[in-house]
């Protein structure tokens, strides 16, 4: 029996709770403390200490049950409430219970009996495979020595070297750290409080929890959002004037921002080439939200190619959930040099259970049951704002009082205590909708559970990755009624503008079009498509939201460009401000593609193909979310089915993006036998054919349009030819050298000597791969005067970026090991001693 655990026997059999529960470091032990000195209910307490029970009983191998003695006395409940989480009253006396823990084998589960669905969970097994791999030196600057898998290495080396104005698509699974592949370059590129990154989050929630990951690092506000107090007005002042003078570094908003008050500050920026990073994390919400009732997700294309006008800078757009219908809606709004860079693992964690409930008194009794037996945290998931206050009502009436909600109704300031609480630990459920948990990531939820049908398997799959952050294993239960198919078929159809009412709309705002210089023009998104009264009378903000569902719909189907223009400066009136703005506001910038854009046939040809095209991608979405449901197939072959994209040759060449199957238990599995298997997380391949480098003019003077050179040295025993050597480094990297391979005694100094160079940063590599390194600048230090592998001299025809070898003069030609290399190599080399008195060293 460990100290944590007789410690906490020894506090419940007294009964007095300690001020201060810092030292406890089992966290079920100190979320069991914390309720029991903040007024739990009884449905709380018998939770919370079944968690301890049941924890304890893996951690001792499940020989025997775990007992612990409990008041019987209020706040502790009585024995039938112990009884509801399947806790055995051993014995009473006038003070106390002697309890313990049975495991949960619900006979509605299929299975459960053999395979207690909670028992993966207490044990708190380990399902993640993936291993950390060496860092590079700029790590540090977050205080990291490691990437946390292969995939986070090769997207943050292609983010650094990607060409100007590109754009680049992380595709990495859920936990694999794809906020650091936007965080950390931004911080680099900023190093010198001279530059300034955007990331567009879909959430307040989710800007607010950026912010405090980044707090160690940034220590002013860096979330942007909507708040009318006093504080909150300096705030957004603040960050705005920061951008301005270049001083932010890294900035997170929401789209509707974006569009609006910090737009001109963005534009001055732009002006001054600061803008290093245009960045949107969860990508995928540009179509999913975009398309529905968030369209300036699908107007920010418009604004980033207006300030790539003025600034080149790199657009990154994150993702753990890309489809073939997101990719291609993305591909249309940010085309144009576009990459994806892919290493998708399915989620190993969950297992996967559901039950069909045949009325909603009995879902009732069976959620409650489940949340009495499953271990702290746990999320629920309902669809509509309505069900998910009802289940609230539900829980808090059963005694589960550490228990909140959060819906796209609730305010920021409501968003932020919850979010605060939750990393806490003061509360142990959320009940929400599916605007919680994007992106947030509380590494030990243990349970995730659905009381509805979600509409796609896209919205089950993200909302499920919420638990098992921490790579253990975790649970998804969906408890569904037959009316769950109705409003999930509901939900699915898409509220896409008819080409009739579209033309319409597009027709009153073409009509009172202004031009505008370079074959612009400005439309109002405030105009009524008719005078009939039913548009008249339609308010104004459902009026503008359809006009622009109607321009994104024009956009992906290319009868015209989303544009922007910069806003309104300061008139010299308040009146006259106002006035100019609610025009910008009320107003967007378009460029026409085809010039038949009123013509119904071009409607019918052009834009019902993309309406159709949509709900098809919507209605197979559903219809995998279904399949799952019916446990026909291994639900990670839907899941597959659901992430895989296929090549493609035309219009332009597409790399496919392969899934690595991993089921962490589903139905079939365990009717089968199939123990939860992880799968492989993919290696990245190098994804651009010329990225951004450069190579500094001395360099380029001795290597005499050559992009291979040989240094050739005699030893490395006398010392001051060592000190050269690092000193040679040095000069390598200051000229240009990115990919580095040298010996682990000299990394230590090459690494206290980079960060102190502006603006430069290495990779380092144990062994030269022409195919798996990006195609930049290359050093290669060897230290055996050994056969040299073919590749390293031979000409690499992806790539004109320079390779420097530096070797023992006695290396053997690899060709025929009876001669010396330094004899009969014909091109560009230097011998160690004439090439530092070259270089000045």
């Amino acid at each position: 029996m460990n100290d944590s655990f007789s410690e906490l026997r020894e506090i419940l059999k007294i009964g007095k709770i300690p001020e201060d529960i810092s030292h406890v470091l089992e966290p079920c032990h100190r979320r069991l403390l914390d309720a029991l000195r903040n007024s739990p209910g009884s449905g709380d307490i018998v939770s919370l200490v079944r968690h301890v029970l049941r924890h304890e009983d893996a951690k001792q191998g499940g020989s025997s049950a775990t007992t612990l003695l409990v008041p019987c006395k209020p706040p502790f409940p009585n024995r039938s409430i112990w009884e509801s989480a399947s806790i055995t009253v051993l014995r009473e006396d006038k003070e106390h219970y002697l309890i313990s823990a049975r495991p949960w084998q619900p006979e509605w589960l299929n299975l459960a009996d053999e395979y207690p669905p909670d028992a993966p969970l207490f044990n708190e097994k380990p399902r993640r495979n993936y291993e950390p791999v060496s860092g590079d030196p700029f790590l540090q600057l977050m205080k990291l020595d490691k990437y946390s898998n292969i995939g986070q290495r090769e997207a943050i080396r292609a983010v650094l070297t990607a060409p100007d104005s590109s754009t680049l698509i992380i595709n990495l699974p859920t936990g694999a750290g794809k906020s650091l592949c936007a965080q950390l370059p931004a911080l680099l590129n900023s190093r010198n409080n001279n530059g300034v990154s955007v990331v567009v989050v879909p959430t307040t929630a989710l800007a607010i929890d950026q912010e405090r990951a980044l707090k160690p690092f940034v220590h002013h506000a860096t979330a942007y959002y909507s708040d009318d107090s006093v504080e909150g007005k300096e705030r957004r002042e603040g960050i705005r004037d920061r951008i301005r003078a270049g001083t932010q570094r890294i900035i997170f908003t929401s789209p509707e921002s974006l569009m609006d008050s910090l737009a001109p500050a963005l534009y001055e920026a732009a002006k001054c080439g600061i803008l290093r990073y245009f960045i949107i994390d969860e990508a995928h919400m540009v179509e999913q939200w975009g398309d529905d009732f968030r369209p300036a997700f699908q107007e920010i294309p418009g604004l980033r190619r207006d300030l790539l006008r003025l600034n080149s800078f790199t657009t990154l757009l994150l993702t753990a959930t890309l489809t073939e219908s997101c990719l291609d809606t993305l591909e249309t709004l940010f085309g144009q040099d576009l990459q994806v860079i892919s290493a998708v693992q399915l989620r190993p964690e969950p297992a996967y259970w559901f039950k069909q409930c045949e009325s909603e008194e009995l879902r009732k009794q069976r959620l409650l049951e489940a949340v009495y037996h499953l271990p702290r945290p746990l999320i629920i998931y309902g669809t509509k704002v309505k069900d998910v206050e009802d289940w609230k009502r539900e829980l808090t009436r059963a005694g589960f009082k550490r228990c909140d909600l959060m819906t796209g109704k609730s305010t920021t300031q409501q968003r932020e205590q919850l979010i605060e609480k939750w990393r806490e630990g003061k509360i142990d459920i959320v009940v929400a909708t599916s605007a919680f948990g994007l992106g947030i990531d509380q590494s030990d939820v243990r349970a995730v559970i659905h009381v509805c049908i979600p509409e796609t398997i896209d919205r089950f799959y993200q909302e499920v990755g919420r638990g098992g952050r921490d790579g253990k294993a975790c649970m998804s239960l969906t408890l569904y009624t037959t009316e769950d198919f109705g409003i999930a078929r509901g939900l699915n159809e898409k509220s896409t503008i008819t080409i009739e009412r579209g033309l319409q709309r597009w027709q009153s705002m073409f009509d009172k079009k202004e031009p505008l210089k370079d074959g612009k023009y400005r439309v109002p998104i405030d105009n009524a498509p008719s005078l009939l009264e039913k548009d008249i009378d339609m308010q104004s903000d459902q009026n503008r939201a359809w006009n622009i569902r109607t321009l994104t719909l024009m956009n992906r189907a290319n009868l015209i460009e989303i544009d922007s223009e910069e806003p309104p400066q300061k008139k010299n009136s308040e009146s006259e401000s106002e006035q100019a703005w609610e025009d910008y506001r009320n107003s967007r910038s378009i460029r026409i593609r085809n010039e038949c854009h009123l013509e119904k046939f071009i409607w019918e040809s052009e834009v019902e193909p993309v309406r159709h095209q949509r709900q098809s991608w919507s209605h197979k979405n559903l219809r995998l979310m279904k399949e799952a449901l019916k446990a026909k197939r291994c639900i990670s072959e839907i899941f597959t089915e659901a992430y895989s994209i296929p090549s493609r040759h035309t219009p332009e060449t597409r790399n496919p993006v392969i899934v690595s199957r991993a089921c962490g238990g589903c139905p079939v599995c365990r009717e089968n036998g199939v123990t939860p298997f992880p799968g492989i997380m993919p290696a990245p391949s190098p994804v651009w054919t010329k990225p951004k480098f450069f190579v500094g003019e001395e360099l380029q003077r001795l290597l005499l349009e050559n992009n291979l050179m040989l240094i050739f040295y005699e030893s490395l025993e006398d010392k001051s030819r060592k000190r050269r050597i690092n000193k040679v480094l040095k000069w390598f990297v200051e000229q240009g050298m990115i990919n580095i391979i040298i010996p682990s005694d000299l990394q230590e100094t090459l690494i206290k000597e980079v960060n102190r160079i502006p603006n430069a940063f290495i990779f380092l590599w144990e062994t030269y791969q022409p195919i798996k390194m990006p195609h930049i600048p290359t050093l290669i230090f060897n230290t055996e005067a050994e056969k040299l592998p073919y590749n390293y001299l031979s000409k690499n025809s992806m790539s004109q970026a320079p390779r420097i070898i530096i070797l023992p003069r006695d290396t053997p030609d690899p060709s025929r090991t009876d001669r010396r290399l330094i004899d009969v190599f014909s091109g560009r080399q230097f011998k160690f001693d004439p090439f530092c008195t070259e270089i000045g060293i």
